[in-house]
């Protein structure tokens, strides 16, 4: 590649992350149905022309934001641990997980994920990249053999995916470090009792 096409390529990718970062702050503002390419070029500081060179129409932005955030989104999750077929959860290093400083750094498009005009099917391409994700793994330690392994990773799954939406949805305040550590540890964990807070019962 030409020094020449490397500079068009780049003057691409940074034309369409200004598009994409203004069209996520004017959902999170005035609601999906309610954005124009007139409110986003307007915002970009862009004419219509330049917004059609690279996308057909509002949705075509919309689907290549979702696309690309969760194909990042996949490769985050399994990048620390390339070239190892087992992964113990003793080695895992919380500092060392691009998963959760991946949410972090997009937090700004996972915010979408929590309003209520939000982008057709962002949430349940989000869901269903997460259930990708954990249907992947088979544990080695499962004790008890009556739990199948597909209800045990669906329970994994929404409480990871609850976890992690009260965390975007809080403003992030723990690092990645921290979340990432937290839900280590309850994956970790394994209580064969629980204890009841004493309340009054009505019936």
């Amino acid at each position: 590649m030409t020094t020449e096409n490397i500079n068009v390529d780049r003057r691409v990718r940074r034309t369409k992350k200004i598009f994409k970062s203004h069209f996520i702050d004017l959902v999170k503002e005035k609601g999906y149905k309610n954005v124009t390419i007139t409110d986003v070029v307007d915002r970009a500081d862009y004419n219509r022309s330049t917004f059609y060179i690279y996308y057909k129409d509002k949705e075509d932005l919309a689907e290549e934001l979702v696309k690309e955030t969760l194909k990042d989104l996949e490769y985050a999750f399994h990048s620390p641990f390339l070239g190892s077929s087992v992964v113990d959860y003793g080695k895992i290093i919380p500092t060392s997980n691009a998963f959760f400083r991946h949410l972090y750094d997009h937090r700004r498009v996972y915010s979408l994920l929590y309003i209520s005009d939000t982008i057709p099917g962002f949430q349940e391409s989000f869901l269903n990249k997460f259930k990708k994700i954990f249907y992947g793994i088979t544990y080695l330690d499962q004790s008890n053999e009556v739990i199948g392994i597909k209800h045990f990773n669906t329970y994994k799954m929404y409480g990871s995916y609850g976890v992690i939406l009260e965390w975007l949805e809080g403003g992030c305040i723990e690092t990645p470090e921290e979340i990432a550590d937290t839900l280590l540890e309850i994956f970790k964990t394994s209580e064969s009792a629980f204890k009841l807070e004493k309340t009054a019962i009505r019936k």
